[in-house]
């Protein structure tokens, strides 16, 4: 089941255009969990040499737990059966080195509503962000 919930939550990485422009890649996934990687480059930066634009923290945070959601939401059909309701993020520290990893889980879904955090981390494993975020789950289109 777990290569199941990997390959699906790959292929609607692939299918997803804002993903494909931040270049997030699913890492691994588990029921209610996911690790998404984006490999840092200078266009995700203010200016060559700065820290990660906050943005793309943020936007981590929203994708691991959209993702998270979507192994026990099968009709998100890679994000547009469910949408983000309120998002938070604590910035702690700039990421080093080339790569930031987001790991998503999700604390508790009910009919409607579901809501999860993340940790987001560097190559090193220090914390460089935290966040949380409530997601609406849309009924199924008819």
């Amino acid at each position: 089941m777990a290569d199941d919930l990997l390959a699906v939550a790959r292929d609607r990485a692939r299918s997803n255009r804002f993903w494909q422009h931040l270049g997030i890649d699913v890492v691994d996934v588990r029921e209610a969990w996911a690790k998404l990687r984006v490999k840092v480059s200078d266009e995700l930066r203010n200016a060559p040499g700065a820290p990660v634009h906050g943005g793309v923290y943020a936007a981590l945070v929203d994708a691991a737990i959209g993702c998270a959601l979507a192994t026990v939401n099968p009709e998100s059909a890679g994000g547009v059966g469910q949408t983000t309701l309120d998002l938070n993020v604590t910035y702690i520290a700039a990421a080093r080195g080339p790569t930031i990893f987001a790991e998503g889980t999700l604390l508790r879904r009910g009919r409607t509503v579901a809501f999860g955090e993340v940790r987001v981390t560097d190559d090193t494993g220090a914390l460089v962000a935290v966040g949380r975020a409530t997601y609406l789950i849309l009924p199924a289109r008819g």
